[in-house]
């Protein structure tokens, strides 16, 4: 889950910067095929259940260290 998170995130960043297509092709070719597979019923978040009501922020835990490196200083 969290490669493919990372992976829709650097997609993102990369097809945002195209003011013609970018946001289409990020939707049909990243966010639509990972996103069916992370929510499915047998995806990683298959047994996931709401922490929170409506309107309330969502629950944050702090990923561990060193899970996100800052890719800008490689």
């Amino acid at each position: 889950a969290v490669a493919r998170l990372e992976g829709l995130w650097r997609s993102w960043e990369h097809l945002r910067l195209d003011p013609a297509t970018g946001a289409s092709v990020w939707w049909r070719d990243h966010a639509d095929h990972h996103m069916n597979l992370l929510l499915s019923p047998d995806g990683p978040f298959a047994k996931s259940k709401d922490a929170c009501e409506p309107g309330e922020p969502l629950p944050y835990t702090e990923p561990p260290e060193k899970w996100f490196p800052d890719v800008r200083l490689t």
